[in-house]
């Protein structure tokens, strides 16, 4: 095996974690904050269900993000034939048709930006904590999904020959065990969402038979 060093880590193991670390978050912060990160999450699945919902404006940022780099390379020169000759020239890892490593950058920063926001839980009901919880196990799914597909797409349409080919292996490697390459739903994933979803119909049915209120008090 070489000098080289493999960490194996199996991806249902980490999956679990990193919902448990969102179910934590999601339970101190009640169901609200929770709720508005699941509409952005489920926004950005439905652009990998459908990717041409977000081509045109990724190209259009694409091609901003290459015209304000020739910019800046020229020095704030503006011969329209050299800005043309240096905006042709510069690529980026990501365009209309291949999307996906903006998409990383945007699910990796808003996971990020959303929960190291600060807000005030004082007065959150225990059933507003709990189906923050449930909303943030559903969100800790969603995103590592996300981010495993998203990373999958990426390399399918930037090296198609990768998945016949053995790359060079690196000095450290950390390698996922038994990663479906599969949809986001495929197999018995399904089954742990709809387990998801119930129970948090079901938190919600409580709380209008009981007239309990999810929210603060």
């Amino acid at each position: 095996m070489g000098n080289g060093l493999s960490i194996p880590l199996s991806y249902d193991q980490l999956i679990l974690l990193v919902m448990g670390l969102f179910m934590f978050v999601g339970a101190s912060r009640g169901w609200r904050q929770e709720f508005v990160s699941s509409c952005v999450l489920l926004t950005l699945a439905a652009i990998l269900i459908e990717p041409s919902l977000a081509a045109r404006i990724i190209d259009y940022i694409s091609k901003l993000i290459r015209l304000v780099w020739a910019f800046l390379k020229g020095l704030g020169s503006l011969d329209f034939g050299q800005l043309e000759a240096r905006y042709r020239a510069t690529q980026l890892p990501f365009d209309g048709e291949n999307p996906y490593l903006l998409l990383i950058a945007v699910l990796v920063g808003f996971v990020f930006v959303s929960y190291n926001i600060q807000i005030n839980t004082k007065g959150v009901t225990g059933l507003s904590r709990i189906l923050g919880g449930l909303l943030g196990l559903l969100n800790g799914f969603v995103m590592v999904s996300l981010f495993r597909q998203y990373v999958l797409r990426y390399f399918q349409k930037a090296s198609p020959t990768l998945w016949s080919q053995a790359g060079a292996t690196p000095e450290v490697s950390v390698t996922l065990q038994n990663v479906p390459t599969g949809d986001i739903l495929a197999g018995d994933r399904w089954q742990m969402v709809i387990v998801l979803l119930a129970l948090i119909v079901g938190v919600l049915f409580i709380s209008m038979v009981t007239g309990s209120q999810i929210g603060k008090k």
